[in-house]
């Protein structure tokens, strides 16, 4: 096993807060200032098609920082991702390439946010000093990027909490005044306005040019969400929740870029935005705004939103810079001092304090020069995307195995892309005459920072020797969340060695000795449903159809059954508020309706859900209550029952229970031979409206309950090969079905192979599903949903137990011998994308305990387990 350290963040930062310092960081200033540009080039719809062209080519770059930050969640992002691929050279150069965008952007804006001043107050400038390049540097200048430059460092190093506070109030407002400027443009522009310059050229060859030529450059715009990885080890959120907001980032910012760009055409014509683009400021965006509003002094107001994109940038890359420069210096490639965190805020405080002092020494140098150095730091960034593209399919190749909470599909087109893209960007930097070719002093810079790099590399070799380029991983918090999905599953597995073994195992022949009963009438069939009343005449005289709105508001599926009612002379009422919990209300509603109209038995079409309420509703009718109380006397026999299952879950078909809860949650269940129903009819075209996850985690669960009854059934022979053949049928069928590229008679397959689980499940109990429905039932969640999570560990716990049994059901799987029956079902829970630990639930210790006592006392609840075995495991397992 490879050697961890433990992490030395604190863990501060939200879902939102990851979200506003990637969008923060790639808004920035340039839609104040470039909005006319881009429509002057594309035209407005040209213009927003550009980047939302330009959007998706980011997107796939996207992806594979999405996947590789929730697989390698550790400070410094590229740095540890280039490593793993491809090893201590390749790390070094993409790293110190986005440390010169990070730290060329800070240095920037640093310059920006005074210049912008003086757009609000041409008299700022004061005290003129020199010129650099043609600008004019003043001491009222410098003084203003000088103390924002301090104040911004000092809010980075008292906490990336507190430099997150910072972002969100600035992003609200940017996004704030943005909304203003695209309400009121929708409310006071003019589609008139949008003549001559909805796309640009006179033939549609022009039009195509004009619209890639604000694509190409688009992508320089959204550098800024690669920040999330850098700060991967200070976020609270499940890592598969970190891949989706880093994507989230991005389609944001398409989507405010294009509607300002679409705001500012829709306000001003093409005359207006030449004739703007022409003054003294040329910010098309900001006289927009006062065009909309009537007033100039709108303009200051979007000025100011501006203002606040230039310091969320600065934020952002100031923290992505600084945990790039300590990701470096752990792994001793730059001097060590810069891996040092502040003992009290845990911030890289050396690497901050550098950053921040390169900021307020740019300023000296004027605007012009840090021109240059964006434009250099922009190769640099690309160049950082291309290779964790590389690394993105060289990882794919090299681990396959590696956990990958986020996980992208179809991987290698992902991958090319992101290449290709990544890679054009790089090479539009070094074509001349590409239009974003670097001139002659940008190139100075690049080579420059490259000289600096290998000294600082030869330096640190020198000085560190066998520890220069050495990388360990930290263990965060995953790994205790694995741990305690072990303990958790440890413990389950105590509760079924009880109830599968009496003792040691031995493996002499048993006397065949069973009895076998299946009262519940399965009638299985594609288009069974269409001849429910043929099949449902004896059970009764009027129907009361007990269903749900969605289901409901389907009216031909659902005119379909009754329509088979009505041609065999059964008449029916439908009543479709079940749904959700069942209550005491919603079952006095039922039976209520049940009795008016004299229906004397009851159908249910829906899920589980539905099912269980017409269990409730028929129990009702005949006792005149929902709460079953045995004081009241002898309790009558419910309604007859039928089913016509709209989901494969059809456990409630095969169970003679039902829980009844009254307005305080109060739950009892009762249990009645006359609650099972007569008939449940399994029409595999009723459950065609399942969604991708439904079918994954209700087939996933059907899997086990097959695997579960197999390995319970040495007594059960009948039920043994039941499950079996059920399992087989899932194993073959269910992640095609799940891809959505099945065959009708897979789809089938995998309807009957979870039918024959809820079968095999009433036979013997059940002990996996039942128990982890009471446990899930503490974090108010359907157990289908945890239980990927821990059927794996089970396996590995007690398949010792029975190598023979366990030994079958891995061949049947795919697999050979016992010690494979665990990988080959995490095979298939990986195809159907459920790989996930209870720490990506969002499961907390303390729920974990609570949900290992609800376990185990089902357990011993139902003589699974002696109270004392249940008290022992209970200790062992919550031991630290």
């Amino acid at each position: 096993m490879e050697a961890t350290k433990k992490s030395e963040f604190d863990k501060v930062l939200s879902a939102w807060d990851i979200l506003v310092i990637a969008f923060g960081a790639m808004i920035g200033w340039g839609w104040v200032v470039s909005t006319g540009d881009w429509i002057q080039k594309g035209g407005v719809a040209g213009a927003m098609l550009g980047f939302v062209i330009g959007g998706i080519m980011v997107f796939f770059v996207g992806l594979t920082y999405a996947e590789l930050t929730s697989a390698m969640p550790q400070c410094g992002g590229e740095h540890v991702f280039s490593f793993k691929a491809m090893g201590p050279i390749g790390s070094f150069i993409c790293t110190w390439a986005i440390v010169l965008g990070y730290v060329s952007v800070v240095c920037f804006e640093a310059c920006a946010l005074p210049t912008i001043i003086t757009y609000l107050y041409p008299d700022f400038l004061q005290g003129y000093l020199y010129s650099v390049a043609g600008f004019d540097i003043y001491a009222s200048w410098l003084a203003v990027a000088i103390i924002v430059s301090v104040l911004i460092t000092y809010i980075n190093i008292i906490g990336a909490k507190t430099a997150a506070i910072l972002q969100t109030v600035l992003t609200v407002v940017i996004g704030g005044v943005g909304i203003l400027l695209i309400a009121s443009a929708a409310l006071t522009g003019n589609s008139a306005n949008l003549d001559n310059q909805i796309f640009m050229g006179a033939s549609t060859g022009d039009m195509l040019k004009s619209t890639l030529a604000v694509a190409v450059m688009t992508p320089f715009y959204f550098i800024g969400f690669d920040v999330i990885p850098q700060a991967a080890e200070e976020i609270t959120v499940s890592l598969k929740k970190i891949g989706r907001i880093l994507i989230l980032s991005i389609v944001l910012a398409v989507l405010f870029y294009a509607l300002i760009i679409g705001g500012v055409g829709y306000v001003m014509n093409n005359s207006a935005i030449a004739l703007s683009m022409k003054s003294a400021g040329g910010l098309v965006t900001a006289d927009a705004m006062a065009v909309a509003f009537g007033s100039s002094m709108m303009a200051k107001v979007l000025i100011i939103g501006g203002l606040c994109g230039i310091i969320t940038s600065w934020n952002s890359f100031l923290i992505g810079g600084s945990r790039a420069m300590y990701s470096m210096a752990e792994s001793y490639m730059i001097p060590r001092i810069f891996a040092k965190l502040h003992e009290k805020y845990k911030t890289p405080i050396n690497a901050l304090l550098l950053i921040g002092l390169l900021s307020v020494i740019a300023p000296f140098f004027g605007r012009k020069m840090l021109v240059w150095v964006v434009d250099a730091g922009n190769f640099g960034c690309c160049l950082a995307y291309c290779l964790v593209s590389v690394s993105f399919i060289i990882l794919r190749t090299k681990e396959p195995d590696m956990a990958r909470p986020y996980k992208v599909r179809h991987y290698k087109i992902v991958g090319i892309c992101a290449v290709i893209m990544s890679g054009f960007m790089v090479a539009m930097y070094m074509i001349p005459g590409s239009g974003a070719a670097l001139v002659p002093q940008e190139w100075a810079m690049v080579l420059g920072w490259s000289i600096l790099g290998v000294m600082f590399g030869g330096f640190c070799k020198a000085q560190y020797g066998v520890n220069f380029a050495t990388h360990i991983d930290v263990a965060l918090d995953s790994a205790a969340d694995e741990e305690r999905d072990f303990v958790f599953g440890q413990a389950m597995a105590a509760a079924l060695q009880d109830v599968q073994s009496d003792g040691p195992v031995t493996y002499a022949v048993r006397p065949i000795n069973f009895s076998f009963c299946m009262p519940v009438n399965m009638v299985f069939g594609s288009g069974k449903s269409r001849k429910a009343g043929s099949l449902l005449k004896s059970c009764g005289k009027k129907a009361l159809v007990v269903t749900d709105t969605g289901t409901r508001s389907i009216g031909t599926f659902l005119d379909g059954i009754t329509d088979s009612f009505i041609a065999v002379g059964l008449s029916y009422s439908v009543f479709a508020h079940a749904g959700g919990n069942i209550t005491n209300v919603m079952t006095a509603a039922g039976a209520e309706k049940a009795k008016q109209e004299s229906c004397d038995f009851v159908v249910a079409v829906g899920g589980s859900e539905v099912m269980a309420c017409a269990k409730s509703i028929a129990y009702a009718v005949s006792n005149g209550t929902s709460w079953p109380d045995r004081s009241i006397g002898r309790q009558k026999e419910a309604l007859p029952l039928a089913f016509i299952p709209t989901s494969y879950d059809i456990d409630e078909g095969c169970s003679m229970v039902f829980a009844a809860s009254d307005s305080e949650g109060n739950i009892k269940e009762f249990k009645s031979q006359s609650l099972l129903a007569g008939t449940v009819i399994v029409d595999p075209d009723c459950m065609k409206r399942m969604t991708k996850k439904e079918i994954a985690t209700v087939g996933f669960a059907a899997l086990c309950k097959n695997m579960d009854a197999f390995a319970s059934q040495p007594n059960q022979p009948l039920v043994g090969a039941m499950a079996l053949y059920g399992m087989s049928l899932l194993a073959d069928n269910l992640p095609a079905v799940y891809e959505g590229t099945a065959t009708r008679s897979a789809w089938e397959e995998v309807v009957l192979g979870s039918m024959i689980g809820s079968m095999t499940g009433y036979s013997t109990g059940n002990v996996l599903a039942e128990g982890m429905k009471r446990a899930a039932a503490f974090i108010h969640m359907d157990y289908m949903t945890v239980l990927p999570a821990i059927y794996p560990i089970v396996l590995e716990t007690v398949y010792q137990s029975d190598i023979f049994t366990y030994g079958r059901l891995s061949r049947a799987l795919g697999g050979f011998t016992a010690e494979d029956c665990a990988v080959r079902v995490m095979i298939i829970v990986k195809k159907l994308h459920l790989d996930m630990r209870l720490a990506d639930l969002e499961i907390r210790k303390e729920d974990l305990t609570r949900m290992i006592d609800a376990y185990l006392k089902y357990a011993a609840d139902h003589n699974i387990a002696e109270s004392s075995d249940y008290i022992q495991v209970s200790q062992r397992v919550l031991e630290p």
